[in-house]
């Protein structure tokens, strides 16, 4: 499938596609899934996280199993083996609509972190607009682009954790966290149910970046996953424990953007300030990862889906779809928590497991394999065009031949 990386078909490494998972994971979540989380769980929050880590890793081994069986092939792909064409057709054109939407919901949450923190009198169309033309030309250049910028935003993001983590020590309070398990377990437990759907449930989106691995690197995939579902879990844990320590539960809850708040405590000795900066850039190289790849994943298996021979050229459409389609996804912030925690979740868990898992059970009962290759067709110039244009060449020549005999 690299013949033509540079085109179409591209591969990665086991290990970039571990950070495409965790970017994808902490992308617009790391920033707004904490507060919904305390609102929920109060100083019990970081149980939810916890208790939410292993399934990290449970939606991803029915996506394996299926990768297992059809490793060449996306989703799009082989849901028509499964299920027929017309039957996978269907299932397709329901992810097609889910990750048009995802794209949608994606971008308004950064068109809302700037209007209200950093852009207040800028419109948020414009900010939509002027931030999806970065992502086109990531989409644009491919998947090979998109993990390469992924392991760039993930060093860098692990450094400004570190650094943030460190520099709060000094006003973290432990006393935030009494009474420990005061409503029992209950609490701790519901606060899983919105975590499941945001961002555990979108994980749907790896179906798409398997096929892609490297041959000599799937053996190492699993365990590569592992690690980067380890890793969001702890760094969740993390970010939620030093929230409730730092801001308590109270201001915790409050702030729409909580985490970008709790960066603006650090001062350390009036020479260590204004760090809050460094949180917002990460979490919009974040976001960038995250919308840039649900934007290739709809563009290619739309692409597959109608047999073209290439994703590119639907990327621009999509784009002015997504966009406007941003604006009116929803009215405003009450509308969209209230959506996030009765709604998405229960769609995002029936596009992101139910779906795929009734794929696997078919697949076995059936004992449905496939080992074909599914990149896009190889650009070949059309039949005749060559022999044409040698046949013109030839005439012309034997035209400038005769010339002179006739002078």
């Amino acid at each position: 499938m690299s013949k033509f990386a540079g085109m179409n078909n591209a591969e990665i490494t086991s290990g970039q596609c571990a950070k495409i998972l965790y970017l994808f994971a902490l992308g617009s979540a790391a920033l707004i899934l904490p507060t919904s989380i305390t609102a929920i769980a109060k100083q019990d929050g970081w149980i939810s996280m916890l208790l939410a880590g292993p399934f990290n890793y449970f939606i991803l081994i029915a996506l394996l199993a299926l990768a297992d069986r059809f490793p060449n092939l996306s989703l799009a792909q082989y849901a028509e083996r499964v299920l027929g064409v017309w039957g996978g057709k269907i299932i397709t054109l329901l992810y097609i609509f889910f990750f048009l939407l995802l794209s949608a919901l994606v971008l308004r949450n950064i068109s809302d972190f700037m209007n209200l923190s950093v852009l207040p009198l800028t419109p948020e169309w414009f900010i939509d607009s002027t931030f999806m033309i970065v992502v086109i030309y990531g989409v644009y250049l491919g998947i090979e682009t998109i993990a390469r910028t992924g392991e760039i935003l993930f060093t860098w993001g692990m450094f400004v954790i570190v650094i943030v983590t460190f520099s709060l020590f000094n006003q973290f309070d432990f006393h935030n966290f009494e009474p420990f398990l005061y409503e029992g377990w209950e609490r701790p437990i519901k606060g899983v149910y919105p975590i499941l759907g945001f961002p555990i449930g979108e994980f749907v989106f790896m179906t798409m970046i398997f096929p892609l691995v490297r041959e000599k690197d799937r053996k190492k995939l699993r365990k590569s996953l592992k690690l980067s579902a380890m890793l969001i879990t702890v760094i969740s844990v993390l970010i939620t424990v030093f929230l409730v320590g730092v801001m308590g539960v109270d201001e915790a809850s409050r702030s729409p953007f909580a985490v970008y708040d709790m960066a603006k405590n650090i001062n350390i000795e009036e020479i260590l300030v204004r760090v809050e900066i460094l949180v917002a850039m990460v979490w919009i190289g974040t976001v960038f990862m995250k919308l840039a790849l649900c934007v290739y994943v709809l563009t290619v298996i739309t692409a597959q889906m109608l047999k073209l021979s290439t994703y590119r050229t639907l990327i621009l459409p999509y784009a002015v779809i997504i966009v406007p389609l941003s604006l009116i996804v929803y009215r405003n912030a009450a509308h969209a928590k209230e959506f996030a925690m009765s709604v998405w979740t229960i769609y995002s868990l029936f596009q992101g497991f139910v779906l795929p898992l009734l794929l696997l059970v078919i697949a076995i009962i059936r004992g449905k394999r496939d080992n074909s290759d599914g990149s896009f067709p190889e650009a070949q110039p059309k039949k005749g065009n060559g022999a044409a244009t040698q046949k013109k060449s030839e005439d012309a020549g034997d035209s400038l031949d005769k010339e002179p005999a006739q002078a």
